[in-house]
């Protein structure tokens, strides 16, 4: 798509009429989950900092698991608090804390080292999607609440900012946590999928978009309830309501999470401080796949020194990265 029309690129969304009630409700509820951390010490990587695993109490009183990487000294650094993708788990995220910030990572219910759930044969994404209550989505975004919550009460003056970053899966869940929790200072999402649910079950061929999709197939006289349950999910929702200054990756070419979607879901972005970066590729084998990388240290940076003064400015809001970018 031309960089001049990605602009006007806003398709019209319609949620649930009690959408905030609903998740203002879920809120309520995490706020009396008790989140009992616990840290194990492992051996410390090298230096000032600590190594520690996490686990704490999340909503309905699932366990989740989480590791927390932190400078030893009494000067205040920024937390960066992170996830996963789908399918996956967190990885130990040593070069950004050597970058001076701390770092907390959680694996989400039902994944990696997380509280092992009975999941929906053939996919976690349709675990109780009969009803937004029962959607293990709602789990995921209770989970990494209460890791913001989990990560204050650690280091309380310790940490100066709070950065809330994810890719694809963990991305959408940033977005969707960062509306409930707002203190984050910055929100990074890479790539975020669950926008525009309509167009990416139609558009992706792997990832939770073609799950859903192939359901939608075998259970066509489901497809009412399913698309009703997902739009409390939607992540053109969340952005239409995101309030910190966010930051978020497109990459063009991609067959997991159109960039269709990506695009709508950073056109509603309500944030007044916001800025989009473009990228040729996601979820790729292809080398430029690389050029992720100089995201993630714009924003590492970010966290670091503070965002720039004219960040969000229209000068500046829509960047490219990578040369050949609009040729993906």
């Amino acid at each position: 798509m031309p960089i001049a029309a990605i602009d006007s690129f806003t398709p019209f969304r319609t949620e649930p009429n009690d959408f905030d009630a609903f998740w203002s409700a879920t809120r309520d509820a995490l706020l009396e989950v008790d989140p009992h951390p616990v840290l194990a010490r492992q051996m410390s990587p090298a230096g000032e900092l600590t190594y520690d695993q996490l686990s704490f109490t999340s909503l309905g009183q699932v366990g989740i698991s989480g590791y927390l990487l932190a400078h030893n000294t009494s000067e205040p650094r920024p937390l960066v608090i992170h996830s996963h993708g789908y399918n996956s788990q967190y990885d130990v995220m040593l070069n950004w804390a050597n970058r001076g910030c701390h770092v907390l990572g959680i694996d989400f219910r039902g994944f990696g080292r997380s509280q092992r759930l009975t999941l929906a044969s053939g996919s976690y994404v349709l675990t109780g999607i009969d009803s937004p209550h029962t959607s293990i989505l709602r789990g995921n975004v209770a989970d990494l609440v209460q890791a913001m919550r989990i990560g204050r009460m650690l280091l309380g003056d310790r940490a100066a900012s709070m950065t809330l970053y994810g890719f694809s899966f963990g991305g959408a869940m940033a977005l969707m946590a960062a509306t409930l929790d707002t203190s984050a200072d910055l929100v990074v999402a890479g790539q975020p999928t669950l926008g525009w649910h309509s167009e990416r079950l139609r558009l992706s061929h792997a990832g939770t978009g073609a799950e859903l999709r192939r359901f939608l197939e075998r259970s066509p006289r489901k497809r009412s309830d399913v698309m009703d349950t997902l739009n409390y999910f939607d992540t053109l929702h969340f952005a239409a309501r995101a309030k910190s200054a966010t930051l978020i990756g497109i990459g063009l070419d991609d067959v997991v999470v159109p960039s269709r979607s990506v695009i709508a879901v950073s056109n509603h972005v309500a944030a007044s401080r916001f800025e989009a970066r473009i990228l040729p590729v996601a979820h790729s084998d292809d080398p430029r796949e690389s050029l992720w990388k100089e995201f993630d240290d714009e924003w590492l940076t970010f966290t670091m020194d503070g965002l720039p003064e004219d960040f969000g400015d229209a000068e500046r809001q829509v960047q490219t990265i990578g040369a050949d970018c609009l040729r993906a």
